[in-house]
């Protein structure tokens, strides 16, 4: 586990064993629940009335394709909160409250990119089109409002990090968040390069990320970095 830093906190300081079983198990049940919403034809939420049942599953392809995204996204920001365990050490009372706003945009992200799927396509993609991008934007300012929260006096960052590698990541995910609220506007004008474009953001999050580098003879033990 990553030394605690000794900058100013807030609240009661904690490790970051139960933050991060807490946040798991959220982000285990979002991307869990995306499948219940696919009703399987025949069953009694599901199609009814068709002849030919591999021709009903195919036109299921809206719910398919929501599948695919959904799981995209949250698992885009379940790396990266994977990855940040290496990076934060300890939590704090507004660290964690900050963490509840961006569990709760994880939770809702899936409506707004269900509602563009199913009206991709039709007069109402316009609309479908902002609310994804906005929603998308949501999830990514409270990412970075996490990110920004931790970095004055490293209040809850591990201070044996690397300035230059502080500062890598931080132009890494903000300059993904400005290109998603910037898509805002751009899905006002164009709907589907907006969407694309603010999709293509959370999916750059789906490669590795820079290993974490820190001060010369600071770096953790081999057993510290298994633990993490």
């Amino acid at each position: 586990m990553a030394q605690p830093s000794h900058g100013k906190t807030h609240g009661a300081e904690r490790g970051l064993s139960r933050f991060e079983g807490f946040s798991d198990a959220v982000f285990a049940i979002a991307l869990t629940l995306l499948i219940v919403e696919i009703k399987v034809p025949g069953s009694p939420e599901g199609p009814h009335g068709y002849s030919d049942l591999a021709s009903a599953m195919a036109e299921q392809w809206r719910e398919h394709l929501a599948l695919v995204l959904c799981y995209m996204v949250i698992g885009a920001y379940w790396l990266q909160h994977h990855y940040s365990g290496r990076i934060y050490a300890k939590s704090d009372h507004w660290f964690s409250a900050i963490n509840l706003l961006f569990l709760l945009a994880i939770v809702v992200v899936p409506y707004p990119i269900r509602a563009w799927c199913f009206h991709v396509g039709t007069h109402f993609e316009p609309v479908a089109s902002v609310a994804l991008v906005v929603g998308l934007a949501l999830t990514a300012c409270t990412w970075m409002a996490k990110w920004f929260y931790g970095m004055p006096g490293r209040r809850v960052m591990d201070e044996r990090l690397a300035p230059d590698f502080l500062r890598q990541m931080t132009r890494r995910y903000g300059i993904a968040t400005l290109i998603q609220i910037a898509a805002v506007p751009v899905a006002v004008v164009a709907p589907r390069f907006g969407a694309a474009l603010a999709l293509l953001c959370v999916a750059f999050f789906l490669l590795p990320q820079p290993k974490p580098r820190y001060k010369p003879g600071e770096e953790p033990s081999t057993e510290e970095k298994v633990s993490q």
